[in-house]
C-alpha cells in the first residue's frame, strides 16, 4: 500500500468542489476583496479545493498537518505555480497581515479539542488576515447530527475495475464532547484494510460566534448551504460563517 493510501481513498469520495468555489468567490465578490486575491486554506486535505481556487487567478497557501492528505494535497498541486502546500496546522500559522482571504472547510477547527487551542487558533487567523479581510469556516452542526444519529453508515464506488466500500463509525464522549469518527476502506480483491480513527469537538454556534466577536471579528453571517445567498440562520447539518476583520484593524 502506498504511503499515502489513506490521501488517495479519501480523495476518491470526495464530493465536487464546484459549488464550494463558486460560493467562496461570491462571497469574495460581496465584501470587494482584490480580484488577485491571497488566500490561506486551512485544513486542505488532499488539496481539492487548491486547484480551483488556482483557476480564478488567486495566490493559494494550503496548510494540511496530516501527513497522508498532504502528500495527495502535493501530488495534486505540483504543476500549479500559484499554489503552495505546507504540512503544519493552525496552530504553526505565525502570519500576519498577508491574506486577503481565510477558508478553514470540512471541521479542520474541531479537530482541536481544547477551547483554549481553538480560541488561539481565532487569533492567529485574525492576525493573519489583512485589514478588511475575510474568514470563512464550515463546520458539521453535530447538534443536528445527534437529532438524526446514526452510528454506522457507508458508501461505495468503483475504483478501475473494483470496488471500494468507505465504512464510516461513530460513536460519542458525552463527557468531554468530542464526536469518534472511524474510516474503514476495504478494496474489492484485498485483504488489507486502510482505517483512521478522527476525534473532534462538538461545537455549538454561539461558541463560534461568542469567540469571533471576542477576536474583534465583524459582519459575522451563517448560511445552511452553498447557494449563494443572504445570510440564513443554521438550521441543517453543515454551520457556514464568515466573518470580516475590520478595516481599520
Amino acid at each position: 500500500m502506498r504511503p499515502d493510501a489513506q490521501g488517495e481513498l479519501y480523495a476518491i469520495f470526495d464530493a465536487d468542489p464546484t459549488p464550494i468555489v463558486t460560493f467562496i468567490q461570491w462571497l469574495a465578490d460581496v465584501h470587494e476583496l482584490p480580484t488577485d486575491l491571497h488566500v490561506l486554506d486551512i485544513g486542505s486535505g488532499t488539496g481539492r479545493i487548491l486547484g480551483a481556487f488556482h483557476e480564478l487567478g488567486w495566490n493559494v497557501i494550503g496548510v494540511e498537518p496530516d501527513v497522508d492528505f498532504y502528500l495527495k494535497a502535493v501530488e495534486n498541486t505540483r504543476s500549479l505555480s500559484r499554489v503552495m502546500v505546507k504540512n503544519i496546522g493552525v496552530l504553526d500559522v505565525e502570519d500576519q497581515n498577508s491574506y486577503d482571504l481565510i477558508t478553514i472547510i470540512n471541521d479542520p477547527l474541531s479537530y482541536l479539542l481544547d477551547i483554549r487551542q481553538r480560541i488561539d487558533a481565532l487569533r492567529r487567523v485574525y492576525e493573519a488576515l489583512r485589514p478588511g479581510g475575510v474568514v470563512f469556516l464550515e463546520i458539521k452542526n453535530f447538534l443536528f447530527k445527534l437529532r438524526h444519529y446514526e452510528e454506522f453508515t457507508q458508501e461505495m464506488v468503483i475504483m478501475g475495475d473494483k470496488k471500494v466500500v468507505h465504512l464510516m463509525q461513530h460513536e460519542i464522549d458525552f463527557h468531554h464532547g468530542y464526536w469518534i469518527h472511524r474510516d474503514e476502506y476495504l478494496i474489492e480483491g484485498e485483504s488489507q484494510i486502510v482505517s483512521k480513527t478522527h476525534t473532534v469537538a462538538i461545537i455549538p454556534l454561539m461558541e463560534l460566534i461568542y469567540f469571533l466577536e471576542k477576536q474583534g471579528f465583524m459582519n459575522i453571517q451563517t448560511y445552511n448551504d452553498y447557494e449563494p445567498n443572504s445570510p440564513e440562520v443554521v438550521t441543517g447539518r453543515l454551520m457556514l460563517i464568515s466573518a470580516q476583520k475590520p478595516a481599520t484593524a
